[in-house]
This record gives structure tokens, sequence and C-alpha cells, in this order.
């Protein structure tokens, strides 16, 4: 392991944190909030600041050698782990959420885009917190470190971190470069959460609301400004607006560039996107046709529908209307939708398309050899040929694995099932909200802190995608590495004599 290599590009990110914590301090400072609330944030700068100048001076003389992808797995899941640490100090050193694990719990909803809250009064928090609440949204959407190798000097190990992070089976680049892929990905982001930003404004909600709206449907995470959530705003516009835009940002961003770039023929070729808009249409007919008797007009009932399954396959979560008394055949729908989520290369959470394509293609493939033991047939995705498919089947083997283990230890405090169950999903899904006492017009306060704990893990698994943290917190990526370079030495030695 590359001790140095690693802690060096994490001193880097720290200080990059300790850049971003600059906007909500000029937040406080515009909206004259009281001094505590500005030196919350000043005081986290100061840490991060000093943490950052340490590692610098202890790794300056570090050299770029022996970066490998597990390298690139830890440098992940330490930026994450000491973003939310650090993160959450505004909202502690603040006083405004005064337990540290209820602080964290916010704080890792936020960078990975879950948005379950513990708030249960929104609306008394400062702007300035508000601000920082959303604004987690928006750089834990595309991810930290894909922002960081868009800005820092280019590296031969990026594509070892950028693969590590990038939610989805595959990372994509769309053009050859990886630092080009960033800027370009990432300026696509900015662009589109600027026009949302400017459409809110046309529906009328105020520059606060707007922006943070904004970074929280850019960053598909779902943290509102006001208690009631969208529903606050009554407006059809503006409900309309957030629901194409949250789908906007759940699809492969990379097909916007091909927009863009008038390549449509990668657009209409792209298998993924057919899938992910079949499913939400079948899935809504289905939906609309349940709950069709429980509403006056179908109007409402269309756009509640409509926005509810934008919110949820996007793995937004967005407080619009109670889903959680709809029957329970389109709350079993709802659940389905948040273990999916969206598509590679976008914002949302799930277990994303692709590997939903896997699944059916891969039961329809079984299905076929046990008709036919001999046909050979071809695996494709996308149009690309898919020539292992362990590690897809790994995943998803992998992901009910973890599953039943988180399972397992929120039951230890939670005694009501359904609880248990919406909890565990919404949490590795990064979806928001729950069912039954922890739906989508409730709030996650009243949680044991143990479960909160579980929870926050399960929230970065989910967000990392299993691999980073496990192979973190596995013995051989701290051992192994050494025991094959004193091997390697011996062989020289060897060789030498």
């Amino acid at each position: 392991m590359n001790f140095k290599m690693v802690f060096h590009v994490v001193g880097k990110m720290i200080m990059l944190l300790a850049a971003l914590l600059i906007l909500p301090t000029i937040v406080s400072l515009i909206y004259h909030e009281s001094i505590h609330i500005t030196t919350s944030f000043l005081g986290t700068i100061m840490i991060c600041f000093i943490l950052s100048l340490i590692i610098h001076f202890l790794t300056k003389d570090v050299i770029e050698r022996d970066f490998y992808k597990r390298e690139g797995y830890v440098i992940v899941t330490l930026t994450w782990i000491i973003f939310s640490v650090l993160g959450a100090l505004p909202f502690y050193l603040s006083g405004e959420i005064p337990h540290y694990i209820d602080s964290f719990f916010e704080t890792v909803s936020g960078f990975t885009t879950t948005g379950s809250t513990i708030l249960q009064d929104i609306e008394s928090l400062n702007k300035s917190l508000l601000f920082w609440r959303s604004f987690t949204h928006f750089i834990g959407g595309m991810g930290v470190i894909v922002f960081a190798l868009a800005i820092l000097p280019r590296s031969p190990h990026t594509i070892h971190i950028a693969k590590a992070e990038v939610p989805g089976p595959y990372f994509g680049k769309v053009v050859s470069s990886i630092k080009k892929t960033a800027i370009y990905l990432y300026g696509i982001y900015i662009t589109l959460t600027i026009i949302l930003f400017c459409l809110l404004m046309l529906g009328g909600i105020g520059v606060f609301d707007s922006i943070n709206l904004a970074f929280s449907t850019a960053g598909t995470g779902g943290f509102a400004v006001k208690n009631a959530g969208i529903a606050y705003y009554n407006s059809t516009y503006v409900t309309v607006v957030i629901a194409i835009f949250m789908l906007i940002f759940s699809m492969n961003l990379s097909l916007i560039y091909f927009v863009v770039f008038k390549k449509y023929f990668k657009v209409l070729k792209s298998e993924e996107l057919r899938w992910f808009f079949t499913m939400i249409s079948i899935l809504s007919i289905i939906m609309f046709l349940d709950i069709y008797y429980s509403y006056e007009t179908p109007n409402h009932s269309l756009l509640d529908v409509f926005f509810t399954v934008s919110s949820i396959v996007s793995t937004t979560g967005f407080t619009y209307t109670d889903f959680n008394i709809w029957p329970v055949f389109s709350k079993m729908i709802i659940l389905i939708l948040m273990i999916v989520g969206g598509c590679t290369g976008g914002t949302a959470g799930g277990i994303k398309i692709p590997r939903l394509i896997f699944f059916v293609k891969n039961a329809k493939q079984s299905i076929s050899k046990a008709l036919n033991p001999r046909k050979i047939t071809m695996f494709k995705i996308d149009g690309k040929v898919i020539k292992d498919t362990t590690p897809l089947s790994n995943y998803l083997l992998l992901f009910g694995f973890v599953y039943v283990i988180i399972l397992f230890l929120v039951t230890f405090q939670i005694n009501n099932f359904e609880d248990a169950i919406s909890l565990t999903v919404t949490s590795i899904s990064n979806a928001g909200p729950a069912f039954n006492h922890y739906g989508p017009m409730s709030n996650f306060a009243e949680i044991p802190y143990f479960t909160k704990i579980v929870l926050s893990a399960s929230m970065l698994l989910g967000r990392l995608e299993l691999m980073p943290l496990i192979v973190f917190f596995s013995a051989n990526t701290w051992k192994k590495r050494r025991k094959k370079s004193r091997e390697n030495q011996r062989i020289i030695n060897n060789c030498i004599e």
C-alpha cells in the first residue's frame, strides 16, 4: 500500500472541502446570521486547513509509483468518510443539531444524496445551514473525486480513483482523457443545474429556494427548505419542472454530451435509456390504475404518480404526496423503483439499470441453455459484448448479502418489520423516504443512535456501491501488498546474486 500517495491525495481533498465551505460562510454573512453560526463554518474551515497542512508536510516527498486500484478504493473511502465527519461540524458547532451523531447522519445523507433527515422543523434552521445541506447534495451528486479530477493537475493514477467512485457497473469515458471526461461531465452537470435554477425562478419561488432545490434536484438528493417539501409551493409548474429534471439527472449524462455534439445515433442506440423509460412508463401506468379510485380528480392522481415515480426512481425522495397511504401494490412498485434506481453515469442511486438488464438477460440465457445446451449466445449490454459476467453476478449477490446484514442490524432496535425493511432499502439505495412510521411526511429523528450509525454506513455503502468500503476494511488491503513487495524484492536479490 502506497500510504504516502494515498494520504497526499486525501490531504488535497480536505483542502478542497475547506474551499467549498467558504460558500455557506458567505451565505451566513449575506443574511447577517449570528456570530456563532458564521464561526461554526470558519472553525470547520480552519480545522480542514490545519489537517491538510499537516498531511502535506508529512507526504511532500511522495513518489507516484505503486499506485493501483486498491489505492484508488482507499482514497475514495477515506475521502467520503472524512468529508462526512468534517462536513458535520457546522451543524454540531452551531448548536443547531446538538448531537454529533445526528449531525453526522444528516451530512452523510447529504453527501450520499440520500435525503433522509433527522430534522423535525426544517424551516427553523438558519439559511446558511440549509444551503450547506443542499450543497452537500450537489457536491456528492457527481462525486467529490470526479470534481477534483476536473480541477486538479492530470495524473497517471486518476483512472483508478475515478473507477472506484463513479457509480455503475462500468466507467464510461466520453473522450479519451479522464480529466477531459470529468470536465465535460461536470460542465453538463453545472449547466443543467443553472437551467433548472432559472426555470424555478420563473416559477416565482425566490432565489434562495430556487438555488437549494436546484442543488437537491441535480444531486437527486431530496433535501427541501420547507417542512411540506415541494407541496409547500402548491404549483403545478414547479412540480412538473422538478419531476422532469429529476429524470434528466438520473439518466446517463454522457448522453447529454452526445446530444450537444450531435451524435444522436448514440443516444438512440442506448439500450439502457430504452429500458429506463420503458420501466418507468409501465410501472407508472400500473400505479395510476391502482390508485385511480382513491382520488376525486384523475389529473391530480396523474401528477402525483408522475412526480412520485420520478422522485423514487431517481432516488431523490422529494416530499410531495403521502404515498404511505397508497395501496400495498403501489408501495411494492415504489420499493422496486428504490432498489433499481437510475442509469449509470447519472446522479441517482440504486443498483442501476445495466444490472437490471443483466439480471433479466442472464435469466433468459439460462433458460435458453437449459432448453438447448449446445446453443452459443453472446451476452451484450448497450451493444457491448460482456465477456466476463462474473463481476455483475458477484455484485448482485454481494448486494443481497450486505442488505441482509444491514437489515439484521437495523432490527436490533426497530421492531416493526415494514419499518426495518424500508429503512434498509432506502438507505442502501440512497432513496430518502421509507414507509410506515418513516414515510415521506415523517423524519428519522426518533430512530435510536445505533441504528442511525448503521444507516449512515449503509448510505455510504450504497453510494460507493459496496466495493470501496469493503476493500478498505479488508485486512488484505493493508497487508498483502507489503508481502508481495517483500517477495518481489527477495526474487530481485536472488537474481542479483
